[in-house]
């Protein structure tokens, strides 16, 4: 089944999260960044995996700073507090 293409979902204007993709067992979100934009401390309800599709950013996971970039995969537990900081444009899929 053809979902779609990921540069769909690319816009660095703003703060930009979309889904790519959802049914009842999983989800899938397009999270872009412009260059400085913050994301302030959050925790997700679920388990998260994350594929960084361009840029880097300052991943802070409950007070360790992680610097990703392109390529770069993360898990993250749920009811873990994280917080982002774009250092360049920066877009990520997040599978929930």
């Amino acid at each position: 089944m053809y979902i779609g293409n990921i540069a769909d979902y690319l816009r660095y204007d703003k703060i930009n999260k979309a889904a790519v993709f959802q049914d009842d067992r999983l989800q899938i979100m397009m999270l872009n960044l412009p260059a400085g934009a913050v994301m302030k401390e959050y925790s997700s309800n679920k388990d998260a995996y994350f594929v960084v599709q361009k840029g880097r950013v300052e991943f802070i996971l409950e007070n360790d700073l992680f610097l990703l970039k392109e390529g770069d995969v993360f898990h993250l537990r749920a009811g873990q507090l994280h917080s982002l900081q774009a250092i360049t444009d920066f877009s990520m899929l997040i599978f929930k």
